[in-house]
């Protein structure tokens, strides 16, 4: 499963549903895209629209408790020795979401960035029981508000081609990626195989 992408959708679609019971409309409030394409053009879909996208990805710095070794199962069920496998990796994934409202339309972009602030607020913790289309190996995912200076704004802005829009930067902590492959199989010493030294 696209673990990235699973995340995103998962609360670009929360996202929408929250903003759609407030304040319905045919079409989403919320869109998972560019807001330039590769060409400099202004991506066309997002207009009157809240733009999610991703706009940096960090490693997150916390203490695990990997354990390196565990139990390796042959088809039968029986303990073949442990496994050794790679350390699970876990990422933050930092978020903006900008309305893209222009001209008379520009308060309506206001409040849906309002609403939207409002609901991360409510809502900043995602689980599998909060949220079931999650992938199974998410355990929880943390939503905290990031502060940027108005020159890092301006910087985020810059590189992703566009004029500044009114923003909100989220950081989403704590995504996992984590393998079951095999790197390497070890066997515990028996007290049989231990050799006694003579007195």
């Amino acid at each position: 499963m696209d673990l990235l992408r699973n995340i995103l959708q998962v609360i670009c679609d929360q996202a929408n549903s929250h903003l759609n019971n407030i304040d319905h409309r045919q079409d989403d409030w919320v869109v998972l895209t560019s807001m330039v394409d590769h060409d400099g053009s202004l991506n066309k879909h997002t207009k009157s629209k809240i733009v999610m996208g991703v706009y940096n990805i960090t490693r997150e710095a916390f203490s695990s408790s990997y354990v390196p070794a565990q139990p390796n199962r042959s088809g039968n069920g029986a303990a073949e020795g442990m496994a050794v496998v790679a350390p699970p990796l876990y990422l933050n994934l930092h978020l903006m979401f900008m309305a893209n409202f222009t001209e008379h339309s520009y308060p309506d972009g206001l409040g849906a960035l309002s609403r939207l602030i409002s609901f991360f607020q409510q809502k900043r913790v995602f689980t599998p029981q909060n949220a079931p289309a999650l992938a199974p190996e998410i355990d929880k995912l943390t939503m905290d508000i990031e502060n940027l200076s108005p020159v890092d704004v301006n910087y985020v802005m810059s590189m992703l081609g566009t004029r500044y829009l009114p923003s909100a930067f989220y950081k989403l902590r704590m995504v996992p990626f984590a393998s079951t492959a095999m790197l390497e199989r070890s066997y515990p010493i028996s007290t049989s195989d231990a050799t006694v030294a003579p007195r």
